[in-house]
């Protein structure tokens, strides 16, 4: 009852982030119930990213918002326990990233044209040249398929396996995101739904080509034992 009520209360009323609410004493005495239930109810919406509980004498309950870094946290927990491969996540990306480019060319801001064209000119590292996929889903102009991409991002990110990509690879990736990113730059949404296309059939390629259709996406072992 009072993680509906909360919930219900912070979504349908758009309380913002950093609002107070009511403290334990308050709780308990609204709902007619016991300290122990409260208090595992404030657990349950600090679990979902809700509400964030400080201690101290300015300390309180107060709304936030859930972070995209949730998802992504039980998306990688998810894809490790089904056991989830590289082929399986390259064909997603294969059906949904090329249309992400193509929307991406035609709805880019100009404060996200700047970003992604300093990758079309080279100006930006390796870093910003690897998140050119997360720029994209951002600049698409759809909001289900930039908080979906980049949760999948997120939780793929933290487990890069670096033990299966060789450098090669990985030059191929820079030069082939330059490429797309010059395309959205040119707003050519067809140019750029193409070049995206390639990229990840190389990727697919370099997959099939060594054995690494059947890895796992989230490796057994932690990035840093495997870099």
């Amino acid at each position: 009852m009072i993680i509906t009520d909360i919930r219900d209360r912070i979504l349908f009323q758009r309380l913002p982030v950093g609002t107070r609410l009511p403290n334990e004493i308050e709780l308990m005495e609204q709902y007619g119930l016991g300290r122990v239930t409260v208090r595992e109810a404030l657990r349950v919406l600090e679990r979902d990213g809700l509400v964030e509980i400080r201690r101290g004498p300015t300390g309180g309950i107060f709304v936030r918002h859930t972070d995209i870094s949730q998802a992504s946290d039980a998306m990688a927990m998810l894809f490790r326990f089904n056991d989830t491969t590289l082929g399986e996540s390259a064909e997603f990306r294969a059906l949904l990233e090329p249309r992400v480019a193509h929307q991406a060319a035609l709805n880019a801001t100009d404060e996200q044209l700047e970003e992604i064209r300093a990758i079309a000119d080279g100006r930006a590292d390796v870093r910003q040249v690897a998140e050119l996929h997360a720029l994209l889903s951002a600049a698409c102009g759809n909001k289900v398929f930039e908080l979906v991409l980049k949760a999948l991002h997120d939780s793929a990110a933290g487990h890069y396996r670096y033990d299966v990509f060789e450098a090669e690879s990985a030059d191929r990736g820079v030069h082939d995101h330059v490429e797309v990113a010059k395309a959205i730059v040119a707003r050519d949404a067809a140019a750029a739904e193409e070049a995206m296309r390639r990229h990840l059939a190389t990727y697919a390629t370099y997959l099939e080509d060594n054995d690494l259709v059947g890895a796992p996406t989230i490796p057994e072992r932690s990035p840093a034992s495997v870099r």
